[in-house]
């Protein structure tokens, strides 16, 4: 391990996936994470999932979303993504990485971490 004391280590949570799996946050992984929260799944598209396909073997990237199931079963199918990609189990996640608004909905960002469970980015979309 690498740690850099400038960045901000991520805070150990877990995440529900849509298949019921948990993802584990603030572990060291052999894979960087990306995470990309959008409050409307629809708003994801093909230039999201062709940057997901591109780098799939390097890092693992996940989305969560305060969508319904079927809403987000919709664009499964329309993108032919996997249940264990997708989490609409944001309310503890949000709250622990500010990402509410002031109406306690979920903000659209752009989270990377690297293997050694540190934020090196994160984007307020």
């Amino acid at each position: 391990m690498s740690i850099n004391p400038t960045l901000q280590l991520v805070p150990f949570t877990s995440v529900k996936m849509l298949n019921e799996t948990m993802k584990l946050i603030g572990m060291p992984r052999l894979n960087a994470q990306i995470i990309i929260t959008l409050p409307n799944i629809d708003e994801f598209n093909e230039q999201i999932k062709n940057s997901i396909h591109c780098s799939k073997n390097d890092i693992e990237c996940f989305i969560i979303t305060s969508s319904s199931k079927e809403e987000i079963k919709n664009v499964l199918d329309k993108f032919e993504l996997n249940e264990t990609m997708v989490s609409n189990d944001f309310k503890s996640f949000a709250k622990i990485f500010n990402l509410k608004d002031n109406e306690n909905k979920l903000i659209k960002s752009l989270i990377m971490i690297n293997k050694d469970c540190q934020i090196i980015h994160k984007e307020i979309l």
